[in-house]
């Protein structure tokens, strides 16, 4: 052993007794010398738990004991004193299929076959040694150590290793003086820029070595010329299609003035021939061109998946824009729909409010005149009577019409005449029995035309109610949305929307709850109007057309709460995060409300209120929900 003082580093050499190992320690001892303790065992984790705590174990050498390379790598990778060192499996079998997880892991540094030239194996665990320590920290002190006592790695002394860690500019001036001892000094060629040194497609019969300035290699292509290579050209030009005997796959351009040297294919045999140097360095330029161009390829790849990546996101957010702006346009389409129907209503309302107005003042002239006839009858006062009590009754419903008819066909002797009276609103049969007891059918038929005009006159009456009412409902929902109106009834736009939409309640069970002290908003009733359409509408078709509704209005706190419920099958949960997507529907086939935009506006409409709107479902009960700041 030699008298330097240790570094401070172990080796250990791992396996099972006998020649081999033998082998391995004398030329790790003496390779080592001063620089690292070689410690022996047969369990590589057991020895290096012995080893003292101020030594760093540097480099296991595995001898093969037929067992897994992988399960001995992997248990010195969770030994702690272990896994920081380099590993190298010292074998001598010419097949091993148990190291691949070794070699995936990064965790197997070198497979030595034995036996070994005396004196390499020592140089290859310095050089070994050298390596983990400067990869570790390159300002360890030991490593200052190492290189003092001569124990640095040494440079290559193969010519083609030697080459390959030459710099471009020296590797270039090598291989020139190669070439000048080989063929005599060789004419330098000065070229402009723009100068085609070799043709794409044709063939390639000599090499360019460029000495100074910059060339690029370009490729016709369906889309154009693309330049592929510029930085990356590397030295010499046509080597790589002269290797393999075919056409020139790139055009190389000069990019500059450029110096360059031209060697034939017949200058270059010989000069490969009568020096060995021209090979080595030729071999050399290609490796490095090769690698150069590689790292440009994989940069290029690397920046088209980039750019494809971020053309995806592009195309994504312009799909997401293109979906939003046809949103956009589909509801100006349904702003511009309402627009017109609010025209339409006001007009609508015009026309109707003078009609209808003319119908009940006629109405009253009517019974009036008509009391004013009866005066003189013998009859006229129990008459007029009949035709104001008519007049004043409600309308009676068809299960009651169907008895009353029989009862009064038993009492008068004639289904037509009970008809009559029923369809006059007559509802008494008692009088009637009496009547037809006291009255002779002259006189009986005098009191069925007096309860007839006492009905025409209540429906007459009914009517223009109506048709007031509706006037009433179309001229709130056709007032401009740009007109606020302080102190809105939310209860009157709500029947004002129920008149409007009172035909498609045919077969709904409607109850309309309604609190007395409910505030007024500041608002646009006409909007509003829309949003209680869309919403009862919406429940409406839910139900099919039949089942129980309510609408109710009351007072939380400072709001107004709108509540629309209808006990049809529920909302999917998978739905109701998007109906009030624009133009979602969960139909198939066809839009739901008009465009589709029913909810979606519904919901812009509350939301320019300062108010909200929530839908909740459960299979027999669908609730949605308004809630709008009071004034």
């Amino acid at each position: 052993m030699s008298d330097i003082e240790p570094l401070g580093i172990a080796v250990l050499v791992a396996g099972p007794a006998g020649r081999l190992r033998d082998a391995l320690v004398a030329e790790l001892s003496a390779g080592l010398a001063g620089i690292a303790a070689v410690h022996v065992g047969g369990d590589p984790v057991a020895v290096a738990r012995t080893l003292p705590e101020v030594t760093t174990l540097g480099l296991v050498a595995l001898l093969d004991d037929g067992t897994s390379v992988d399960e001995r790598v992997a248990a010195l990778g969770a030994a702690p004193r272990a896994r920081a060192a380099q590993t190298i499996l010292v074998t001598e079998r010419d097949r091993h299929d148990d190291l691949h997880r070794a070699l995936d892991d990064d965790r197997l540094a070198a497979v030595i076959g034995g036996p070994w030239s005396t004196g390499w194996l020592g140089a290859h665990a310095r050089s070994q040694l050298t390596r983990w320590l400067s990869a570790r920290d390159p300002k360890d002190p030991r490593l200052t150590a190492l290189h003092r006592r001569g124990t640095a790695p040494e440079l290559p002394t193969s010519n083609l290793l030697r080459d390959l860690e030459l710099d471009e500019q020296a590797l270039t001036a090598r291989l020139v003086t190669a070439l000048d001892r080989a063929l005599g000094r060789r004419p330098r060629l000065q070229l402009p820029e723009g100068t085609r040194l070799t043709h794409q497609g044709v063939g390639v019969d000599g090499v360019i070595v460029v000495l100074s300035g910059s060339v690029a290699l370009d490729r016709a292509s369906e889309i154009g010329e693309l330049r592929l290579h510029h930085a990356s050209t590397g030295p010499v030009v046509g080597l790589l299609s002269l290797t393999q005997q075919a056409r020139a796959f790139f055009t190389a351009r000069a990019t500059s003035d450029v110096e360059v040297l031209h060697i034939s294919l017949e200058q270059l045999e010989h000069a490969l021939a009568v020096e060995p140097e021209v090979g080595s360095v030729m071999a050399a330029a290609t490796a490095r061109a090769l690698a150069t161009r590689l790292r440009r390829s994989e940069q290029l790849q690397g920046e088209k998946v980039k750019l494809n990546a971020e053309l995806d996101r592009e195309r994504t957010q312009l799909a997401t824009a293109l979906e939003q702006l046809e949103g956009a346009r589909l509801e100006l389409v349904e702003s511009a729909r309402m627009a017109t129907l609010g025209e339409l209503s006001a007009g609508v309302a015009h026309e109707l409010n003078n009609p209808a107005s003319a119908v009940a003042r006629s109405a009253n002239f009517i019974s009036d005149d008509l009391t004013r006839l009866l005066t003189d009858h013998p009859r006229g006062t129990a008459l007029a009577e009949v035709i104001a009590s008519t007049r004043q009754r409600s309308p009676l419903g068809t299960a009651h019409q169907r008895q009353l008819r029989r009862e009064l066909a038993s009492a008068l002797g004639s289904e037509p005449v009970a008809r009559r009276l029923v369809a006059a609103g007559v509802d008494d049969p008692a009088q009637v029995a009496e009547l037809a007891r006291e009255l002779d059918a002259g006189e009986l038929e005098e009191f069925v035309v007096a309860a007839e005009l006492g009905g025409a006159l209540r429906n007459l009456r009914l009517g223009t109610d109506r048709i007031t009412d509706l006037v009433q409902s179309l001229k709130s929902y056709a007032r401009p949305a740009e007109a606020t109106v302080h102190g809105v009834d939310v209860a009157g736009t709500i029947d004002d929307a129920l008149h409007l939409v009172a035909h498609k309640l045919d077969g709904v069970e409607l109850e309309r709850v309604d609190e007395d002290d409910l505030p007024t908003i500041d608002g646009h009733p006409g909007p509003l109007g829309q949003v209680w359409t869309n919403l009862v509408l919406n429940a409406v078709d839910a139900m099919e057309g039949e089942g129980h509704l309510q609408v109710i209005t009351r007072r939380e706190e400072d709001e107004v709460v709108v509540e629309v419920i209808d006990d049809g099958p529920g909302i999917p949960p998978d739905v109701l995060p998007r109906l009030f997507e624009p133009r979602f529907t969960t139909k198939h086939g066809r839009f739901r409300y008009g465009l589709g935009l029913g909810l979606a506006i519904s919901q812009r409409i509350i939301h320019s209120h300062d108010g909200t709107i929530t839908v909740t479902s459960e299979p027999g009960r669908t609730v949605a929900t308004v809630r709008l700041p009071a004034a």
